[in-house]
């Protein structure tokens, strides 16, 4: 009997310690001010060294501009499939003025993200397709879209935003990657890279 109260106690005892612990990582008991329990570390928090220069320049305080009248408002996970494009399409329009700054950042992360399928002049030949040996009986990556092109021109900067978050045929979303001021400057690069075809 005893023994069986010792162990009731000790499961007991277990079960408020991974409650208190599972309070403590959802900040409902704020010991610390920036923890939070990490079950399967991953890359999430290591330290990066970027040769784009972006938090170095003025380029990061673009962040802190309020973007008016944005839809959807930093979602955690972007409400739209791929295919539903005729919300974004309809509503989105950028909030960004096409300054110098926002195109600057756009360069950047197009650069960063977009160029390894797109190449630098969005024509859909970059690396990806023309840089990757094939053995003999290998296919390789189907040619990516040609930002440049007639049909992409005519998107609206909605689509294309959509496109980014969404994703879009085997082009994965980068929804978890870019914010949505980010992704505004990178449709603001690619519209002067159409104008400078």
């Amino acid at each position: 009997m005893l023994k069986r109260v010792y162990i009731c106690f000790f499961i007991s005892f277990l079960g408020l310690i991974c409650l208190f612990l599972l309070c403590v990582n959802l900040g409902v008991f704020p010991i610390y001010k920036n923890f939070h329990l990490q079950i399967i570390p991953d890359m999430d928090d290591q330290k990066k060294i970027s040769t784009d220069f972006l938090s170095k320049s003025k380029l990061h305080q673009i962040e802190k501009y309020p973007l008016k009248d944005n839809f959807p408002l930093f979602p955690i996970f972007y409400e739209f499939e791929p295919q539903e494009f005729a919300v974004p399409e309809r509503l989105f329009q950028n909030p960004l003025k096409k300054t110098e700054l926002t195109i600057l950042r756009g360069k950047v992360l197009y650069n960063r993200f977009c160029v390894p399928c797109h190449n630098v002049d969005g024509k859909g030949n970059g690396p990806i397709v023309t840089q990757v040996t094939l053995k003999e009986d290998e296919e390789g990556f189907p040619s990516p879209k040609d930002l440049t092109s007639e049909n992409t021109r005519n998107k609206s900067d909605g689509r294309l935003f959509h496109i980014l978050s969404a994703g879009q045929n085997l082009m994965f979303s980068f929804n978890d990657k870019l914010s949505e001021t980010d992704k505004w400057c990178i449709v603001h690069y690619i519209r002067i890279l159409q104008n400078d075809k």
